[in-house]
């Protein structure tokens, strides 16, 4: 993931930029967690909870004209969800560094 940051491909965004971004609205939160995980760790924002490995199947729930920022547990999954997104045409993707886990703010 680091050479492909380094390269351009990865597009991430740390957690204070996020957290600024969210609380100003007009952002897409993508949570793609699983079930389980979203259920014993929570974001205190409005999120939308698409799993990574049914992400592809979902595609067109998703909005292409609106930023959407993605995250996972540790970042690994959220890198692979910006990269499916932007392979199906998503331009205004951004994956969060860290995940839920390197969240630094109040968690539900």
């Amino acid at each position: 993931m680091l050479t492909n940051r380094l390269d351009g491909i990865a597009a991430s965004i740390s957690s204070y930029e996020a957290k600024r971004r969210m609380d100003a609205g007009n952002v897409v939160l993508l949570d793609v967690r699983t079930p389980e995980e979203i259920q014993a760790v929570q974001l205190p924002y409005a999120v939308r909870n698409i799993p990574l490995g049914a992400l592809r199947g979902k595609l067109a729930e998703l909005p292409k004209d609106q930023d959407i920022l993605t995250i996972c547990k540790v970042s690994l999954r959220g890198y692979e969800a910006q990269r499916i997104l932007n392979a199906a045409g998503f331009t205004r993707v951004q994956f969060i560094e860290g995940g839920v886990v390197g969240w630094p703010f109040a968690l539900k």
